[in-house]
Order: structure tokens, then C-alpha cells, then sequence
């Protein structure tokens, strides 16, 4: 069994620390994005995820081969200036300390990217929607390593990262689609729904099997306590932001919470 380490949406949580501890026992250890920008709720300051993000780069220094960083949502508007500034409003987004978590961000630059591919799961931050890759991409929906790379390349300059920055009606935009940072997870199930997958003359990006993160499953129970939900797996489509990291068994593309 080829296991693999999943960290999805960190917000300056330590809840990847202790798996990492083991390391060794994993093919690759894939963090989802978003570091900064705390949950009030969850006590966590910006200094305190700082000094978390500093612990995740030591460990992808020390394990290059091993240690993968995604982009998230949140991430976009301190690595690039262009992104940035496509909106007035970003969530939770650290005005006092945008400079800091910017410089950063980008001393690392090389060590992040959008997407990454393992056999035949594509891992991105919020999943890809059909739509958003055919109409706004204009990717060829059959060849994951070409997803990847298209996707990856949206980092390299202005148009590519306004099409990172579509944001769909059900996370507050004005765009059709969301994109590869921003989907919700209904916006990736619903387009699953929509596909006629007899009658498609290609090959559906959800026939694809995708990991991602973004949307947290949480709630508040009795006494205003938090409580965070069961990862969503539906279909080809496995959508882990549930504040706990996940192992994935890549060839039956099973996953186990740690």
C-alpha cells in the first residue's frame, strides 16, 4: 500500500506537527494550502501562525523530495501583488502583518505551487470544476499532468492569476465558476451532478480523482463549542478540511483520519 500524508487547510493549526513526526512512513507528505489568516474562534494569532508556517518550511527544506506546499485562497493575496489587488476585501486577510507573511512567502516561492499530481489523483487547494477548466482555463479536460501544469501556470502572470481569483455566487463572487483556490465543495459536487457522463464526448474532469480542502466542516454544539465534521468524499472527489490530517491510501483511494 502506497500511503500518503495529507494536511489540508492549516490557519496556523499544529495538527500536521505530530503526523510529520513519522515521516519516514510516507511517500510524500501533501499540505492543501492556506497557513495564515486564524479562525477568531480557534484562539490562533498571526504571530502564532508565523512561527507555524516557519516550521513548515524547515520541514520542507529538510525533506525536499518529500514535503509538497499548495497554494490556497488565502495564501494568494500575500504571494502576489496582482491578486492582491483584484479585490478590496480579503478574509480575515492580516493588514499589520501582510508584509512580513509577503516577504515570506516569497523568499520561499520555489518551494510552492498550485497543483501536484500523484498516479492519477489530482490535488489542489478548493478541486477543480469542469467548467472553470474548459471555459476559463481552456484545458484539456483528459490529461491530468496537462491540468496540472495549465494550473501551475497561472502563477506566472497577471491573466493567469485572475482566473485563479473567479469566485463563485456560493463563496460570495460574482463569477460563474470558482476556480482551482476558491470552489466550495457543493460548486464540485453540483458540477459532478450536471455532467452526462454516457453522452460526453470527453472524458469529465470528475472522472478524474481529486484530493482538496477549503471548505471546513465545522459547527458550533452545545455550549457554543466547536466541532469539526467528517471529510466529504463523494464520487472520485475526497474534500478533507475538517482541521485534522488524513492518510490516503492512493491505489484504492481510501483515506483514514489521524
Amino acid at each position: 500500500m502506497k500511503k500518503y500524508l495529507i494536511i489540508p487547510d492549516v490557519h496556523g493549526r499544529s495538527f500536521w506537527q505530530a503526523p510529520c513526526d513519522n515521516i519516514e512512513d510516507y511517500e510524500k507528505v501533501i499540505f492543501l494550502g492556506d497557513y495564515f489568516d486564524p479562525y477568531d474562534f480557534e484562539g490562533i494569532t498571526v504571530p502564532m501562525c508565523i512561527e507555524n508556517f516557519n516550521k513548515i518550511m524547515e520541514l520542507k527544506k529538510n525533506n525536499m523530495d518529500k514535503v509538497v506546499l499548495l497554494l490556497g485562497n488565502h495564501d494568494c493575496p500575500y504571494v502576489f501583488k496582482e491578486y492582491f489587488n483584484l479585490s478590496s476585501y480579503h478574509c480575515r486577510h492580516s493588514s499589520m502583518f501582510h508584509k512580513e507573511i509577503s516577504e515570506l512567502f516569497n523568499s520561499n516561492i520555489d518551494y510552492f505551487k498550485i497543483s501536484h499530481v500523484e498516479g492519477d489523483v489530482l490535488f489542489t487547494h478548493a478541486g477543480v470544476e469542469s467548467g472553470w477548466l474548459e471555459n476559463i482555463v481552456k484545458c484539456d479536460k483528459t490529461d491530468i499532468d496537462g491540468i496540472s501544469d495549465a494550473l501551475n501556470g497561472l502563477m506566472n502572470d497577471a491573466d493567469g492569476l485572475r482566473k485563479l481569483y473567479c469566485v463563485s455566487f456560493s463563496r460570495g463572487g460574482r463569477d460563474k465558476y470558482g476556480s482551482c483556490v476558491w470552489s466550495d465543495v457543493s460548486d464540485v459536487v453540483s458540477d459532478i451532478d450536471s455532467v452526462e457522463f454516457e453522452n460526453s464526448p470527453q472524458k469529465p474532469i470528475h472522472s478524474i480523482k481529486q484530493v482538496f480542502g477549503h471548505t471546513l466542516q465545522a459547527y458550533y454544539g452545545r455550549d457554543n463549542k466547536i466541532f469539526y465534521g467528517d471529510a466529504v468524499e463523494y464520487k472520485n472527489c475526497k474534500m478533507l478540511d475538517t482541521a485534522r490530517a488524513y492518510e490516503l491510501d492512493i491505489i484504492n483511494f481510501e483515506i483514514k483520519v489521524l
